[in-house]
């Protein structure tokens, strides 16, 4: 839902109202003439901020500067919610134990980078034969990674391939 656009300057419409300043002090009460001349005399904008009945509260600042914030703190707060992406480590049946450490220090980085982890082992024609050997050593390799990653679920088949999705131990 978007956030509704307060009112500036001109456009509040209200006799008196409750003045406050940049550091959120109330100063005072008056006139939307008076308040004004005041942030004029500042160079300051009047934003309202809360409006009930007969109280208008009207905040003096810099606009431009109070939007920049925003942006700024808009920017921040996205980051933080970011996901990190799915990674895939695809392995072989007829892997060596070389290729297996080179596939380990990619997994070291990525749990570095704090991304779930996807690893496939895929089977062609006869190996689809020997599951209980792929699984053997598909189970090899998660053991040594379980220092990064932790498994979610059990091994599992999909066509001709063994996966098994893991997430970062913290």
């Amino acid at each position: 839902m978007a956030e509704k656009k307060k009112a500036l300057n001109n456009e509040i419409k209200a006799y008196k109202i409750e003045l406050v300043s940049e550091l959120w002090e109330i100063l005072w009460e008056m006139t939307l003439d008076e308040a004004k001349t005041k942030a004029a005399s500042l160079n300051l904008d009047l934003m309202e901020i809360w409006k009930k009945w007969d109280l208008t509260l009207v905040k003096m600042l810099d606009y431009w500067k109070f939007l920049y914030k925003r942006k700024k703190q808009d920017q921040k707060n996205k980051a933080k919610w970011k996901t990190p992406d799915l990674k895939t480590i695809r392995l072989t049946f007829k892997i060596s134990e070389h290729d297996l450490e080179v596939r380990k220090n990619q997994v070291e980085d990525f749990a570095k980078k704090w991304h779930p982890l996807k690893i496939s082992l895929v089977m062609k024609w006869r190996e689809n034969q020997y599951e209980e050997i792929a699984r053997e050593k598909l189970s090899k390799f998660l053991i040594m990674i379980e220092a990064f990653y932790k498994s979610e679920w059990r091994i599992t088949r999909a066509g001709t391939s063994l996966n098994a999705s893991l997430h970062p131990i913290k």
